[in-house]
């Protein structure tokens, strides 16, 4: 019978496609991971995976084990928690895009550490999909995400609405501008005469179809951006030396340290709201502990 550390070693080598990212992410060699799918393989009496040089895919038997070995790690994870509670050693495993990193990501993960001291977070940028997937696939624990990917939401997966962010431009102190933030705001006419950044790739699903990979409606003002790069660091540092403004969602930018330029003659804001999602079968004991209370809203269902 596979025990459960063989299972968590198939699940790895399942997402990364090779042993030798499989064996880095657990600390293990190649070889001893290697040894490990072949004890599987045995007892199952399957092959799991197809091999393509140093790549390995799954083929039927593998993606008809994935979940069952997903579900019986989660249960053993569960398991564990109900004796244990907060002396329970878990690894908490957050997947999201990098825009909900700070705040929501952050936040979620400083009450982990509070509840759970023995407990170890990693927070995993990947887009909206990704992270769905990556839930699906027993390959992280929570996902955080924005309202637009909620509508047709696998129906394996429950969603938590935890609250709104609206977008706003970013400005920092050496930015001409600044002075323009009081009072009044700034006249949108200036600013667009003004360079921005932005990200290269659109940080939420309901924004990839846009105009503007940031949410701005660049049919009705148009901008130069004059900077594009998926660094969130190198975007905070060019609005932080002056060197262009940002749209970027308002949580985040104050906890940057960053400020919010008022803008005069502009209807328009990119609105979006945010969800925590776990799989309904197999929740972690221990989201229920902390992801409610201040300064997030009491759980409530985000499609209802």
């Amino acid at each position: 019978m596979p025990d459960l550390e063989t299972l968590r070693h198939f699940l790895a080598i399942a997402t990364h496609g090779s042993l030798a990212a499989a064996s880095a992410q657990l600390h293990l060699t190649p070889g001893a991971l290697s040894k490990s799918l072949k004890r599987l393989e045995e007892q199952l009496q399957v092959t799991l995976f197809d091999r393509d040089g140093r790549a390995l895919r799954l083929n039927l038997n593998g993606e008809r084990l994935r979940p069952r070995a997903a579900a019986l790690l989660a249960q053993a994870r569960q398991v564990q928690f109900d004796f244990a509670g907060e002396k329970h050693a878990f690894a908490c495993r957050i997947a999201a895009p990098a825009l909900l990193h700070v705040h929501w990501a952050e936040t979620l993960a400083t009450r982990v550490a509070q509840s759970y001291p023995k407990a170890t977070v990693g927070i995993e940028q990947m887009s909206e999909a990704q992270a769905l997937r990556a839930l699906v696939n027993g390959d992280a624990d929570v996902a955080l995400v924005t309202g637009g990917v909620l509508e047709g939401l696998d129906a394996r997966l429950a969603s938590r609405a935890l609250g709104d962010t609206e977008f706003r431009v970013a400005i920092g102190a050496a930015h001409p501008l600044h002075a323009a933030r009081f009072p009044g705001g700034a006249a949108i006419e200036d600013v667009v005469a003004h360079d921005f950044a932005a990200l290269l790739t659109p940080p939420f699903a309901q924004l990839e179809t846009g105009v503007s990979s940031d949410g701005w409606h660049d049919e009705r003002f148009p901008r130069t951006i004059r900077y594009r790069s998926d660094d969130l660091a190198l975007l905070c540092k060019l609005v932080r030396t002056g060197q262009a403004l940002a749209y970027l969602p308002d949580r985040l930018i104050r906890d940057l340290g960053l400020d919010i330029l008022p803008i005069g003659g502009c209807p328009y804001f990119c609105r979006q709201s945010v969800a925590l999602v776990v799989d309904r079968a197999h929740a972690p004991g221990w989201i229920g502990h902390v992801a409610d209370g201040a300064p997030w809203p009491p759980l409530e269902d985000a499609r209802a």
